[in-house]
């Protein structure tokens, strides 16, 4: 029973985390900034910003 609540859980950092990048980038900061805000891989920041970037073109 606890390890489908730790997965709720985990999942829904997981997206928060995200919806956080997804608001840092669209209000302009840079990836590194956004990487020491919320604390994660710049690879993830990477993969979630790069989509602005295809979208402002």
């Amino acid at each position: 029973m606890k390890k489908t609540n730790s997965k709720k859980e985990d999942t829904t950092n997981d997206l928060l985390r995200d919806l956080l990048i997804v608001q840092l980038g669209l209000a302009g900061l840079t990836q590194h900034q956004i990487r020491e805000i919320v604390g994660v891989d710049i690879h993830r920041v990477n993969r979630i910003v790069k989509h602005f970037k295809k979208l402002a073109k």
